[in-house]
């Protein structure tokens, strides 16, 4: 029973990972355009900024999948994936602590919410 329960919610928290990747990769765009239309930078420097900026928008979106893939094994009885889930969760742990103590952004706290999220419920899968 409990499985049924936690393993939709770790699907859902995937989801908002994945979803997080469209938001960063369209909607902070503008942001980002707005920042560099105020610095000079050689052409090189311009297209990696850009390109730094989608890759993480896809890696993003992969995290979500496979935090989605996770919940969707651990629902069938499989925990294998569930290491994935949770290196996942540690990882956006990490970041929104450490991005919240150096930029002092609300903004991170999502990361610090998602990755704690998907850490607390693979253990709960794995364990139960």
């Amino acid at each position: 029973m409990q499985r049924k329960l936690i393993a939709p919610l770790l699907g859902l928290t995937g989801l908002l990972m994945g979803l997080g990747a469209f938001g960063h990769s369209f909607l902070g765009r503008k942001g980002l355009d707005a920042g560099l239309a105020h610095v000079t930078l050689d052409a090189h420097t311009d297209k990696l900024i850009y390109l730094v900026w989608y890759f993480c928008g896809g890696c993003m979106l992969v995290f979500g999948l496979l935090v989605i893939a996770s919940a969707w094994q651990a629902r069938r009885g499989d925990n294998r994936w569930l290491s994935v889930a949770g290196l996942i969760g540690i990882f956006y742990l990490l970041t929104g602590v450490l991005s919240l103590v150096y930029m002092r952004e609300p903004f991170w706290s999502v990361f610090v919410v998602l990755g704690g999220l998907a850490l607390v419920l693979s253990l709960a899968l794995r364990s139960g």
